[in-house]
């Protein structure tokens, strides 16, 4: 049986949107990615939607737009919270013609401070203003939209630190990677260096509770001088962000979101083994399969201290690492993980 086309629109969060459609194309489903911009980082879109300044023709072209999707899509995914038409009016229209939609939340766009300031350590206690104007973080505006997805989406998928201002089960967000670009004959021989190497790779020091990462080096500096090195890399483009991680042993993502990211999933993906703050609740959950180094800004002295001492545990932890995301994260299998929530729905 033919299987049915999917929609990827309209954002691309850290490439998201660019790697699951790879990944339906690997498991044999057709889909397209439409966006409105070209990524930043260079992450490709099948279609760029434009339209005329001129305000008829602009229309026509909207209706042109939705008509096409319609025929041609059973199946819509949103990635992050951005839709075709202001207040999701496109997502209503596709759903009035028997359309499956998901939403992918991805963090920020449905992470509310009162459901995450109960735990010690959290991305919004000490947010900046700067940082929530980049990001786009309006709570009233937020609970908002977040009550009028869940009406709207038939599917929706969240990272769990983020999950809790939503009433209704949702599908814990695992973001598709492209294990491609990290063949494992070139990073399954994992061997430490003498010293080791620590890579910090913030992409925002107050969200990634930098300032904790930095106390505990220094601390441990001072008595293990020369075990161990330590690098802060920022703004670099991506193949060099790939290389710093290929040359690193032991990456520290962050000591706040209570989870991990993509720096964690790709580090991993090179072998390399993940220091990060894994929030209780969910840390119970996936500790099982989970080879994260978990540490807190309380613990991070002693975990960084007991690796400097036995780097020889960081082997079978980079092993582990890999597996890991070739497990959960790997673009094929978040692809057929999607499109099987649609199946069966």
């Amino acid at each position: 049986m033919r299987k049915k086309r999917v929609f990827i629109g309209v954002s691309n969060v850290a490439g998201v949107s660019s790697r699951l459609k790879k990944g339906f194309d690997e498991i044999g489903v057709e889909s397209n990615f439409y966006s409105f911009d070209k990524h930043v980082f260079g992450y490709k879109s099948d279609k760029i939607i434009t339209y005329s300044k001129n305000s008829l023709i602009r229309k026509f072209q909207k209706v042109f737009l939705l008509a096409k999707l319609i025929l041609k899509y059973k199946y819509f995914i949103y990635v992050h919270t951005q839709s075709i038409l202001p207040g999701f009016r496109d997502v209503k229209l596709f759903r009035f013609f028997g359309k499956k939609t998901m939403m992918v939340f991805t963090g920020c766009d449905v992470r509310i401070p009162e459901k995450v300031e109960k735990y010690k350590w959290n991305t919004c206690v000490n947010c900046s203003i700067e940082y929530q104007e980049f990001v786009g973080c309006n709570i009233p505006r937020k609970l908002k939209m977040t009550i009028e997805i869940e009406k709207l989406f038939d599917l929706i998928s969240c990272p769990m630190e983020a999950g809790g201002a939503l009433t209704r089960p949702f599908y814990p967000g695992y973001f598709p990677v492209d294990l491609t670009r990290f063949p494992k004959e070139q990073f399954e021989n994992y061997q430490y260096h003498t010293p080791i190497r620590i890579l910090h790779a913030p992409t925002h020091e107050t969200y990634k509770g930098s300032k904790y990462i930095y106390s505990a080096i220094e601390k441990l500096k001072a008595k293990y001088d020369g075990q161990f090195t330590f690098k802060v890399i920022k703004n670099l483009d991506i193949n060099d962000f790939y290389e710093e991680i290929g040359n690193s042993d032991l990456v520290i993502d962050q000591m706040l979101l209570g989870s991990y990211g993509f720096v964690s999933i790709e580090a991993m993906a090179m072998y390399k083994p993940v220091i990060t703050y894994m929030r209780e609740d969910i840390w119970d959950r996936v500790k099982s399969d989970c080879p994260i180094i978990n540490a807190n800004a309380d613990s991070l002295y002693e975990v960084l201290e007991n690796i400097i001492l036995d780097p020889e545990q960081l082997k079978d932890i980079s092993i582990k690492s890999r597996e890991y995301v070739e497990s959960f994260w790997e673009e094929k299998k978040v692809a057929r993980d999607y499109y099987s929530l649609f199946e069966s729905n």
